[in-house]
């Protein structure tokens, strides 16, 4: 979608379902967004993206089952009634315990395995929190241009979506190293906040800055690359998207 859609120096904000644009936000000005390459490859196919999501239509279908909610999307729920539903969750359970008590789910591009362990609490939770995440963040980055104290809150924002993708088990030493390194250096280098992208377990890393912290971020993919021998792109500049350019046609 933002590789189709996307628009020169503004956010696409976007809500899965399955692809809802919701809008184009400005990036304020004195500001930008880097991307550093982990090195490490990853891609949505693999086993532990294809294990977390479908950890998450079982709990889908689980609260869908269990409650009265009948919603068809995690990211629909508020955190507050994701807390009261969470109880009737498991942490984990295998895919033979979840066909045998629920039949299946409604995922068109996975399947429970009976054999495999699921983390369905986790992955259940961590739409509900980025869909919030996402909210507040579109919300705060117009005003960062006249409060540069609000980049803080962005920053933690990213830093939590970090930690919910790495508590599903879909982060990377490499990303978690970098995000780290962005952490360390923080606001007074011009650095305030950073995030894996993509599916996870491994990839870009995107990090918020001034455009001044451009020497710092090449800095850390310095550090990072000679601590694990892997090449660090740095990705600092924007693009419209395809069916801006007239690449993508119908």
């Amino acid at each position: 979608m933002t590789s189709a859609c996307g628009k020169q120096d503004r956010l696409l904000q976007l809500r899965c379902q399955p692809g809802t644009i919701e809008g184009y936000i400005d990036v304020p000005s004195g500001y930008r967004f880097y991307g550093i390459d982990s090195g490490i490859s990853h891609a949505v196919s693999g086993a532990d993206y294809g294990t977390v999501r479908t950890a998450a239509f079982m709990g889908l279908q689980i609260i869908t089952t269990a409650t009265e909610w009948r919603g068809e999307y995690l990211a629909n729920l508020t955190p507050a009634e994701f807390a009261r539903f969470a109880p009737s969750l498991p942490q984990e359970m295998t895919g033979a315990e979840f066909l045998e008590r629920y039949g299946g789910i409604t995922d068109t591009a996975t399947q429970v395995s009976p054999e495999r362990r699921y983390p369905v609490r986790q992955a259940a939770q961590h739409p509900v929190g980025e869909q919030e995440r996402v909210d507040r963040f579109a919300k705060l980055l117009g005003a960062l241009t006249h409060d540069p104290g609000v980049g803080t809150e962005l920053g933690q924002l990213m830093y939590r979506s970090h930690q919910s993708y790495t508590a599903c088990g879909l982060s990377s030493d490499g990303t978690d190293r970098l995000m780290e390194l962005v952490q360390a250096a923080g606001p007074e280098r011009g650095l305030f906040g950073a995030k894996i992208t993509g599916g996870g377990s491994g990839g870009t890393v995107a990090v918020l800055g001034t455009i001044d912290a451009e020497g710092v971020i090449r800095d850390l993919a310095a550090r990072y690359a000679a601590e694990t021998g892997r090449a660090a792109s740095v990705f600092t500049g924007s693009a419209p998207g395809a069916a801006e350019t007239g690449v993508l046609r119908r």
